[in-house]
């Protein structure tokens, strides 16, 4: 009676763990049973696909917050939990082969779920929810319409005759080839006889008097040969544009532009006041003060579709 008034409660628990081990030995199958395999398949599966809906969706977009606390924050969880159990048991040296393998399986599930998700968001989503809240414009004329007139476009239609001026493209290089050519409603240079461009100029300048709307991509222009194949510029019936959004890519597509500025604007000599540049400068000089980048495309709605169609056949 003494000894047994000696135990203490942890004493008591611990007994009570190694009892139930010495009963679970009894039931112990060296093989998988199919009830384990269906908790390893079924219970990751659920968990994988529940953690992609809220790391990809509009939720994501909208409220990202939410979205994460839904998602891989409840993941996260579950996650822990079972691993918990899983250690208890394999501390009281009770059957915890089938849970072991469960908590491996669901800590896949969510990290697979969250990384899919977000890059299914990244390359997909979020173009098209951007694309879905910005502001569409119509019968756009870039010889006359001015960038800051449409700090807010998504998606632009131009009028019937614009085109990409190809032979004026412009690369910057760094790493990546950066190309950009711009988006007239006329000629730029001067179509008329040799006497009257050494008169007014190699260039015209449009009667917005800057150059604000331009064609971007990466990889698809050669500086040497003129090439310029971004988008759909070689598709005659292109003549639309969807908005550069990709923030990283503009301090380069700017540099392009101020490039190519610098290129029909340039000067010489050792004068360098004022009055010396002025006097070394071309008649005309061809600005662009508010340049906007677009892809250049034959539909811009159905461009927007893919972008929803391919999230959605990467989340199925």
């Amino acid at each position: 009676m003494a000894s047994a008034m000696a135990w203490g409660k942890e004493d008591w628990e611990q007994a009570r763990w190694e009892a139930k081990a010495l009963i679970g030995q009894t039931e112990q199958d060296p093989t998988w049973r199919l009830g384990t395999l269906f908790d390893c398949m079924f219970w990751p599966t659920l968990l994988f696909g529940y953690v992609y809906y809220w790391s990809f969706g509009s939720w994501r977009y909208y409220s990202w917050k939410a979205a994460l606390t839904c998602g891989p924050l409840l993941g996260l969880v579950v996650c822990l939990w079972m691993t918990s159990v899983a250690r208890l048991f394999f501390k009281h040296n009770m059957p915890a082969r089938g849970r072991l393998a469960n908590a491996a399986c669901l800590w896949l599930g969510l990290l697979g779920g969250w990384y899919g998700g977000d890059q299914n968001f990244g390359h997909n989503m979020v173009s098209f929810f951007t694309y879905q809240d910005s502001v569409s414009y119509v019968d756009i004329d870039p010889a006359v319409a001015k960038g800051q007139s449409y700090m807010d476009a998504g998606q632009v239609y131009f009028k019937e005759g614009t085109s990409v001026s190809k032979d004026d493209m412009v690369a910057f290089r760094s790493h990546t080839t950066f190309c950009a050519a711009p988006i007239v409603g006329q000629p730029l240079r001067n179509q008329k006889g040799a006497l009257e461009v050494e008169m007014e100029g190699d260039v015209v300048i449009p009667r917005s008097g800057t150059v604000d709307f331009w064609a971007v991509g990466t990889d698809c222009c050669d500086q040497s040969t003129r090439e310029f194949t971004c988008g759909q510029a070689s598709n005659a019936r292109a003549r639309s544009g969807m908005r550069m959004i990709r923030e990283d890519f503009r301090p380069y597509y700017l540099l392009a532009v101020q490039e190519w500025t610098a290129r029909m604007c340039p000067t010489s000599g050792e004068d360098n006041t004022a009055a010396g540049l002025a006097k070394a400068a071309p008649l005309i000089c061809l600005p662009a003060r508010h340049p906007l980048f677009f892809t250049w495309v034959e539909d811009p709605v159905e461009e927007v579709n893919n972008f929803y169609i391919k999230a959605i056949g990467y989340a199925y």
